[in-house]
């Protein structure tokens, strides 16, 4: 039994205090200070920090682009880094994500920490495996629609604020507009209005365009997954990490949702030009064909 839990013991948690909130800030006005064009406050600057998760053997930094197969990614990192499949279980209070624990693992029990609040985060992202994953702006974009009626339909507080500004700002009526044609063009035409307005920071990122999440001039990965090629991620992933991949690889799969139904519904011609427009930073740095979806 105790070779058994020798064999597994691969990686190590953080046990001691989180950085406290005036270095932590500090870290945040050193990096506001050297991109203020990225970055337009401290505030913003941390954002993207919290974005950053790291083991504490510092191997690897992970950045959260909503609705492109996280869920997923972390799984597997945690496997990868523990040498054990994630098995606990947590329905998270306040959490609709169907696989809320692999999202929580910054929390208290010391799994990661976002890199805001490790001391020389920053310094650190040097010399990790800079990671992240992305997906096809229509897939995403539908994925980050249906997340969004989802709240309303559950009344929950995530996105609420963005629920009142779409029924005041675009005229999305929450009685009969989530899930149609009609209601995605507004969803499009107010996250447009909210990143003119008031910038990419204010805009929510499971929505907002992913070179604006990843900020690649910035965090530069150095292996994007592709929720495409997740397979082909996965094992270049084990590869760089100099770790075995999981025989049952798929049951890192988690969160998967299947837009196919929707399509013919959702995606007019205006509203493919909507998406076209909205993330052309995101085709052209990835080079996804806006007409293969």
């Amino acid at each position: 039994m105790a070779k058994d839990a020798a064999a597994h013991a691969m990686g190590s948690v953080f046990l001691g205090p989180a950085l406290r909130p005036g270095p932590a800030a500090a870290q945040a006005e050193a990096l506001h200070q050297a991109y203020p064009q990225d970055f337009s406050a401290p505030e913003a600057a941390a954002q993207f920090l919290r974005s950053i998760h790291m083991p504490a053997s510092f191997r690897w930094a992970f950045l959260n682009n909503g609705k492109s197969g996280t869920s997923s990614a972390r799984r597997l990192l945690f496997e990868l880094e523990f040498g054990v499949p994630l098995t606990a279980k947590w329905d998270v209070p306040g959490d609709i994500n169907s696989d809320a624990i692999v999202h929580h693992m910054q929390g208290p029990a010391g799994i990661l920490r976002p890199a805001l609040v490790i001391p020389n985060g920053v310094a650190r992202l040097e010399s990790a495996l800079r990671i992240t994953t992305v997906r096809h702006p229509v897939d995403r974009a539908l994925s980050g629609f249906d997340y969004l009626c989802r709240s309303h339909e559950l009344r929950h507080g995530w996105f609420s604020a963005d629920r009142l500004r779409m029924n005041a700002m675009v005229g999305f009526d929450w009685s009969r507009h989530p899930r149609t044609e009609q209601g995605f063009a507004r969803f499009l035409h107010y996250v447009a209005r909210i990143r003119a307005e008031a910038g990419s920071m204010s805009v929510d990122p499971h929505w907002r365009a992913q070179i604006e999440n990843i900020r690649p001039a910035i965090f530069r990965p150095d292996l994007i997954g592709r929720v495409e090629d997740m397979p082909g991620f996965f094992a270049e992933l084990a590869t760089r990490l100099d770790r075995p991949l999981p025989e049952d690889n798929d049951r890192t799969a988690s969160n998967q949702q299947d837009h196919r139904s929707e399509r013919s519904a959702l995606l007019s011609a205006a509203n493919r030009a909507a998406i076209r427009e909205l993330y052309a930073a995101d085709f052209e740095w990835l080079g996804y064909d806006p007409e293969d979806r």
